[in-house]
């Protein structure tokens, strides 16, 4: 692949927020009146190109941008890794820490947080409305309010709204004072890298029969749709940050955190969308295997079920306002689960149009749904996330046409009580057996079944789920899989344990 088309692939699986992100970080390298006009990916690439701060024969600059965003998957089109980058970066980046600070900052503010920020701010009134934090950074800069050499204001302001990431203002000053500016700060592989998966080393036994056939869960058709240009759009978009795990949570703090009441009336509803049939993808075989074992253990965990079958796109969103509608006052949690094609960020209707999944979850934050407020919200999403995987003669991709744009990226919002569990990371397959269900899902619904009687909660589950898909493997030994879940729980959600024992023909030891 030629180097401008490695850009423009690059370019592909760039969001707006993402190309906004790097033009902040890009600060710094490029003239502020040559940033104002980038609207792309490929301008701010061209950008880069005119002022020889990339070429053919040295692109780290790229890849330092993509690492900072978390773009770890688009690292590959560059024919690297995080790793390398991470390694590289104390003698070759070019970001300073000044910068990526800041933008740490951005990428961990909450939604409330901002707005008391901006009451605290002598901002004339333009400079309050529909404002990112990056926005607001950026016109502190203009004023000279903020420096390299004096974030003074930003302490007094931190210290007043949110003293957890006052932490990363003062990490920053102290590693100041002591490296250089070109060493990457410690505290950014805590916030910015935090750990998402479980390296396994040994080789798992339990393997798939050979005459047996594992379906990617990948999207059928993609069609370009751009991201809607409205209000509406946007205020979803400055509602959410990045996926990632909160990095204030600790194994030891977790053992003292408090618990999510689970004693109200009811437990809470449960929506599982299972779309099989689409209008050109293919059918997903296998899929109502995990929605029978889904509705099995939710409705054993004491929650109300609901399953709708082959949504399209609108009808996706019809039928997520209606759950976000209902009085959710006497119940304790709301479950979404979600089995379907996707790529990264997306669900895929059965109209074969995508659903950004952090449109999803936006309709149940505080301000969309105040029954659910300091409520745990759960979503799973059995679904690609991307193309990457070794295929093997036994594997069969759902995918007629080559991925083309890649238009979101997957986020919680900001906001807190929200766990996302993804059955695969960004950027990667996601296995389904025609006949037995999906790797993740029946990993997930075997967990509940087994630990909830324990007293574990969810995110020790999770961690168990974790394990068990990593040690998955095709017939040939060739494929794996790695869920990855993200979270802004605040107290541990452990479910009470059922007056009754779960069938235990529901979710089979042996099950994938």
């Amino acid at each position: 692949m030629d180097f401008n088309s490695m850009l423009l692939s690059i370019d592909d699986g760039l969001g707006r927020e993402d190309i906004e992100a790097l033009k902040f970080l890009c600060r710094d390298v490029l003239r502020k009146n040559k940033l104002l006009s980038v609207r792309s990916g490929q301008e701010l690439f061209q950008q880069l190109k005119t002022e020889d701060l990339i070429s053919e024969d040295d692109f780290f600059l790229l890849a330092e941008l993509l690492y900072i965003i978390n773009h770890h998957s688009l690292l590959r089109d560059l024919g690297t890794n995080k790793e390398n980058v991470q390694k590289d970066l104390p003698h070759q980046g070019k970001i300073s820490s000044y910068r990526r600070m800041l933008y740490e900052l951005s990428e961990n503010v909450t939604g409330d947080d901002e707005k008391r920020i901006l009451f605290l701010l002598p901002f004339q009134k333009k400079h309050k409305e529909n404002k990112t934090f990056l926005d607001v950074l950026c016109q502190l800069e203009k004023e000279n309010s903020i420096t390299e050499d004096n974030v003074g204001l930003l302490e007094d302001i931190f210290k007043k709204v949110s003293p957890d990431l006052l932490k990363i203002i003062e990490k920053y000053k102290e590693r100041e004072n002591n490296l250089q500016p070109s060493a990457p700060p410690e505290y950014e592989h805590e916030l910015i890298n935090p750990p998402l998966s479980i390296q396994v080393s040994s080789k798992n036994n339990e393997s798939w029969n050979e005459e047996t056939e594992d379906l990617i869960e990948h999207i059928g058709t993609i069609h370009e749709e751009a991201e809607k240009e409205d209000d509406k759009s946007g205020n979803i978009d400055n509602q959410l940050s990045d996926l990632r795990l909160n990095p204030e949570i600790t194994p030891q703090a977790s053992l003292k955190m408090e618990l999510y009441d689970m004693n109200r009336k009811h437990r809470g509803y449960c929506l599982i969308i299972d779309n099989y049939i689409f209008a050109k993808g293919k059918r997903r075989e296998g899929s109502d295997k995990d929605a029978g074992a889904l509705r099995d253990v939710f409705k054993w965990l004491g929650l109300d079920v609901e399953i709708v079958e082959n949504l399209g796109s609108e009808e996706i969103r019809d039928r997520i306002k209606k759950f976000k509608s209902k009085d959710h006052s006497e119940r304790d949690c709301f479950v979404c689960c979600i089995l379907t094609h996707g790529e990264s960020g997306t669900v895929l209707g059965s109209d074969d149009e995508e659903v950004s999944i952090r449109e999803i979850m936006s309709y149940f934050t505080p301000t969309s749904c105040l029954s659910l407020a300091l409520k745990p919200k759960l979503f799973f999403i059995q679904a690609c996330q991307g193309r990457y995987t070794h295929p093997s003669s036994k594997v069969e991709a759902d995918a007629t046409v080559p991925v083309e744009h890649k238009k979101y990226i997957v986020n919680v919002p900001k906001e807190a009580d929200f766990l996302l569990g993804m059955s695969t990371v960004d950027g990667y397959f996601a296995y389904r057996h025609r006949t037995e269900g999906s790797w993740y899902i029946q990993a997930l619904c075997k967990n509940l079944v087994e630990m909830v009687p324990r007293g574990e909660d969810i995110l020790s589950i999770l961690t168990k789920v974790n394990k068990d898909v990593s040690l998955k493997e095709d017939s040939e030994g060739i494929l794996k899989q790695m869920p990855q879940p993200s979270y802004t729980l605040l107290k541990k959600l452990i479910f009470p344990v059922p007056n009754v024992p779960f069938k235990p023909n529901i979710c089979q030891e042996n099950s994938p």
